[in-house]
């Protein structure tokens, strides 16, 4: 996955760079977008750096909701920068033998972790010049200040009880969880078009953000390392 974005955004700019200029870009232009996403973790042994065995991981839905900023300081480039309020979750389901203590040899527990996170983007933004009517191809690339505002978790947890032998497994929800990461970042490819008409500008995108910082301590986390990843379906309205 990191190959193929890495490929796809240095095609897309170098694209974009062949093309003549245009001017529809200059100056400033601002506007909401709202993105349904969907993201997952890459978790990590912190003495392996590999997955640990039996762990797997689930993807979650999330939807985040951006104040944007551009300014374009040439014909086809821009500076883009904003305020995104997002809410992201992630899960893992870990398989544990309970046998000798009463339960079943294949436990499945089950840990999710939702963040509200406000993200602050910045980049730069390429446009092609206009292949329809109003219509412009685009390409985002940059990196993204996370500032995780608030954390939940629910995991199972298992009680063993030993008169008779017996296993109890209670799901347990926690907030603002030590260990979890403040700030974290991520870096951001992404492509899209822009729809321009009279009364403003429409976006559609697909953005890929990509974890650079562990949002657990391993020190508090059994030795695992986590990363947040989603896909964002961006939907905007400039001015």
């Amino acid at each position: 996955m990191k190959r193929i974005s890495f490929v796809a955004a240095s095609l897309l700019l170098l694209s974009l760079f062949i093309y003549k200029p245009v001017q529809a870009q200059e100056g400033v232009k601002i506007g909401f977008r709202a993105s349904p996403l969907i993201g997952w973790a890459s978790v990590v042994d912190d003495s392996t750096k590999t997955k640990p065995d039996g762990l797997t991981t689930k993807a979650g839905l999330g939807f985040s909701f951006d104040f944007v900023f551009t300014y374009g300081f040439s014909d086809n480039i821009a500076f883009r920068t904003g305020v995104n309020i997002a809410t992201k979750a992630v899960s893992n389901e870990s398989v544990v033998d309970l046998s000798l203590f009463g339960g079943s040899a294949n436990q499945t527990l089950v840990a999710k972790t939702n963040f509200t996170s406000v993200e602050v983007p910045i980049g730069l933004k390429f446009r092609s010049p206009e292949i329809g009517t109003g219509i412009y191809i685009v390409g985002h690339f940059g990196l993204n200040a996370e500032f995780n505002v608030q954390n939940r978790t629910t995991t199972d947890e298992v009680d063993i009880l030993l008169t008779p032998p017996s296993v109890v497994v209670n799901s347990v929800e926690r907030r603002d969880v030590d260990g979890l990461a403040l700030f974290t970042a991520s870096f951001v490819p992404g492509a899209g078009v822009d729809w321009e008409f009279d009364w403003g500008m429409l976006e559609f995108a697909l953005t890929y953000h990509w974890g650079l910082l562990s949002f657990t301590d391993p020190d508090e986390f059994g030795n695992l390392r986590s990363r947040l990843n989603y896909l964002a379906l961006n939907v905007g309205y400039f001015f």
